[in-house]
């Protein structure tokens, strides 16, 4: 295995262990009215935010310059971008670390002690059917579950620079088998956790709540160092990319 193709599995398998979206699928999973309908969104949804983030990540690099573009590879606008990236997963990983330190709890929006931030509150206040709390017709619920997908792995600080990584990272490499090898390996490892929910929810209807209680339980600080040590490992190789392919003038 290349190092691109290590550096991509590793940022799948921080996708993979990221509690944010499995949380928030269960939770999803366990709505009263129309519980398989809304897992099946919320996973659409997920799916289609990995999509986009990862194609930010594609397009970023054949702006920037990347041997698949057949662009200059030393040029500044790409040794920027590596050093943006390496610096946002750098940031991410010393971040999970820290939650898991302090044993900070994983953000579940089903619990009453939660407490969104001001942005989602803002956002709430003008759209009352974003709240995951609010009692919306069924159709509306089956909306809400799927923007939430697409939120929580296109949209979501902690997820989405991952997987503009990874979307930089496949274009890095000249070979196309390899590429094509490199996107299908982060595709199937990243989907899981969106996926997930509907799986539980088909084979076994109604065991989402006791299912998430464990899961946080275990990830609250397992996940979080597995991630932060995925993260550093990955922030450390484009960072040093970054300055191996530095221009010379």
């Amino acid at each position: 295995m290349s190092t691109h193709l290590a550096v991509i599995a590793t940022l799948a398998l921080a996708l993979l262990f990221s509690p944010e979206t499995l949380v928030l699928g269960l939770v999803v999973a366990s709505d009263k009215k129309v519980p398989r309908q809304a897992t099946l969104a919320f996973s659409g949804g997920a799916v289609v935010g990995i999509a986009f983030a990862t194609g930010i990540g594609v397009g970023v690099a054949a702006l920037t310059g990347a041997p698949a573009s057949g662009a200059d590879h030393g040029s500044w606008p790409g040794f920027i971008v590596r050093l943006l990236i390496a610096a946002a997963l750098l940031a991410i990983g010393i971040r999970r670390a820290t939650g898991a330190l302090r044993h900070k709890p994983i953000t579940d929006v089903s619990k009453p002690e939660h407490r969104p931030g001001k942005l989602r509150t803002r956002l709430t206040a003008r759209f009352p059917g974003l709240d995951p709390k609010a009692d919306l017709p069924d159709h509306q619920r089956i909306t809400r579950a799927a923007m939430a997908g697409f939120a929580v792995c296109g949209l979501h600080p902690k997820v989405f620079p991952i997987a503009i990584a990874a979307g930089h990272q496949i274009l890095q490499i000249g070979d196309r088998p390899e590429r094509a090898l490199g996107a299908v390996i982060f595709a199937v490892i990243a989907v899981v956790p969106a996926l997930t929910p509907t799986v539980i929810e088909m084979v076994r209807p109604g065991a989402a709540d006791r299912i998430k209680e464990g899961y946080e339980r275990v990830m609250k600080v397992h996940g979080r160092w597995i991630v932060a040590v995925l993260l550093l490992a990955a922030a450390l190789f484009v960072g040093h990319g970054a300055f191996e392919h530095m221009p010379k003038h």
